[in-house]
């Protein structure tokens, strides 16, 4: 083509052929070519105007392209552009960032506009170009520099524009009060756009409010408001929601599919198949949808790689309630994973649990744990090494283990008279050296510790051997350090008992034990230490206290939930968002 082309005189479809050869090959001669697009132009204003922005349209950015937008500003033909519907609302909004991007205030150009001509509404209804500046705006601007435009905004009458304004100042000053004032609107739109202000803002004030507007007499305030609190992790969102499935207003209904599609939580399948069913073409719709939602959630999951979850019971402290520890981490055990209390899915025996809390605690940082247990000649058959094994599996490449045989004899004698069994304490030895305490990060080693059977020799009694790890200078290089001692009989405190308590009070060590019986000498340094002491009823139930205090170190997740089906055999733990999914079945113990 030609760099020098007559335009003098071109109709119509002459300057739509003209201007698209020369957008296509611009590259080829940008300053001829540049000359002749604005002689178009200035020449045939229309038909310039409505092929370029057919070009806009169906065209890749180039700097032809961008040529063309500038023209459009310079012509003060930006308005007419982005409300022009024969764009799609990504074209127009790619083209507003566009001339943004080459120096224009666009977000203040379009409030002007609406300002102006928003006035000469009939009715509530919002013209759809009117429309689409309004979203443009929504898309491109902070808020910032129009706030006092959008202000003016939300004192007009149609309450598409005034719902749209309210929602942009609103996530722009994220002010609770501010967004409570506006609840007294009549206007639904302008309610539940308020609320929606609001998704993302994690105080106590926020939930307070989004619980109490979950509850609204309008379906689109509610439903926004149980989308907030669902990914705020607010669990009581969960069957506040599944009740408004079944709520009488079919409004209410398709509303409670929408936001189940929304939050791509997979507990909310089961209902949503029901929802398919109904016999409203709008909640077909919605819950069809919304499955489909779900679906792509979780196959993004599942993309996003697996995590492991380990989990075990502990004794409950209400009663009617069950609880147990969770941590979630990295299949190889290197990344702590974060999970919202919604992330988390209850099941028994497939039952749904919908009524659940989450208790989280920071994040620990590595860990040295001494395990304490008499000296066996078969220590794989042992009940406290056979739980100190399997809590291996959990152990994070960054703790440090320790095995610690130790004679149970040699400070505890007992005698029987006259059928009375006495227990006391015969004069405790020191420890053999001053040796630090061999600890490994390596879990083969660490099992080969636990199965090893040391000579009696090289073995203290019990509380030599607790005096021994909590010293300063036998510990190890880093990490948080805690005992976890495995008594089989009463014990009387030993001799140098307040040096012990305060040797290990010095070294931050917690003392943590597991009694065949009640020890109020190991209780109590227990205590001290602000460790834990559990009492097991038989030595088949020692290696699964020995889980529960290690899980117990690690697991930053404490939940409690109200049995679904108090005759459940299993427990189901899912754990899914968008980073990775895991899961877990464990035994859930008799009441």
């Amino acid at each position: 083509m030609s760099s020098q082309v007559s335009n003098a005189g071109a109709s119509p479809r002459d300057v739509r052929e003209i201007l698209h050869t020369l957008v296509r090959n611009f590259d080829r001669d940008s300053s001829g070519y540049s000359k002749q697009i604005r002689t178009l132009a200035s020449q045939d204003r229309q038909a310039f105007y409505a092929t370029a922005i057919e070009i806009l349209a169906t065209q890749e950015d180039s700097r032809g392209v961008q040529l063309l937008v500038t023209i459009l500003v310079e012509n003060q033909l930006l308005v007419n552009a982005l409300s022009d519907l024969v764009l799609t609302r990504e074209q127009a909004t790619a083209l507003a960032r566009a001339a943004a991007r080459a120096g224009q205030m666009v977000d203040v150009a379009l409030v002007h506009y609406l300002a102006a001509h928003a006035p000469a509404i009939v009715g509530e209804a919002c013209p759809p170009e009117m429309q689409r500046l309004m979203d443009i705006i929504a898309e491109i601007s902070d808020g910032t520099r129009i706030l006092p435009g959008l202000m003016a905004l939300t004192r007009l009458p149609n309450p598409y524009l005034q719902s749209k304004a309210v929602l942009m100042i609103g996530r722009m000053n994220r002010n609770v009060k501010w967004v409570q004032n506006r609840l007294s609107e009549p206007d639904s739109r302008v309610r539940a756009n308020a609320i929606e202000a609001l998704w993302g803002l994690d105080t106590e004030e926020a939930r307070s409010l989004l619980r109490a507007t979950a509850r609204d007499g309008n379906n689109r305030v509610a439903g926004n408001a149980l989308v907030a609190l669902h990914r705020l992790g607010d669990c009581w969102s969960i069957p506040e929601l599944i009740a408004m499935a079944s709520h009488e207003s079919r409004r209410f209904r398709a509303t409670a599919a929408w936001v189940m599609g929304e939050t791509g939580d997979p507990r909310f399948a089961r209902v949503l198949a029901r929802l398919v069913g109904e016999p409203d073409l709008a909640v077909r719709t919605r819950a069809f949808a919304a499955l489909g939602q779900i679906k792509t959630a979780t196959a993004q999951a599942r993309q996003a790689g697996e995590w492991r979850v380990l989990a075990r019971f502990r004794p409950a402290r209400r009663s009617g309630w069950r609880e147990l520890q969770v941590e979630v981490c990295s299949n190889d055990g290197r990344e702590q994973i974060k999970a919202l209390p919604t992330q988390f899915i209850l099941t028994e025996d497939a039952e749904a649990v919908t009524g659940y809390l989450v208790e989280e605690r920071p994040s620990l940082r590595g860990l040295a744990v001494a395990f304490l247990f008499p000296r066996t000649p078969d220590p794989a058959d042992a009940p406290f090494n056979l739980g100190a094994l399997r809590a291996l599996t959990w152990k994070r490449p960054s703790d440090l283990w320790s095995a610690v045989p130790y004679v149970a004899a040699a400070a505890e004698l007992h005698v029987t008279l006259l059928q009375e069994k006495i227990s006391f304490a015969a004069e405790v030895s020191e420890p053999q050296s001053d040796v630090p305490l061999q600890f490994t990060c390596d879990p083969e080693q660490a099992r080969d510790a636990l199965l090893k059977v040391p000579p009696k020799m090289d073995c203290t009694d019990l509380w030599s051997a607790i005096r021994q790890s909590v010293q300063l200078e036998t510990g190890p290089a880093r990490g948080q350090r805690h005992l976890i001692v495995y008594s089989q009989r009463e014990t009387a405190q030993p001799a140098g008992y307040p040096e012990l308590a305060s040797a290990a009070m010095t070294s931050h060590t917690l003392v943590h034990a597991i009694s065949l019986t009640a020890n109020s000498a190991l209780e109590n340094l227990c205590q001290t230490t602000k460790g834990t002491f559990q009492i097991a009823r038989s030595e088949q139930e020692v290696p699964a206290c020995v889980e529960q205090a290690c899980l117990g170190l690690l697991a930053r997740y404490a939940i409690r939930y109200q049995p679904a089906n108090p005759a459940a055999a299993f427990l189901g733990i899912r754990v899914q968002s968008p980073a990775g999914w895991g899961e877990a079945s464990i035994p859930i113990p008799p009441q």
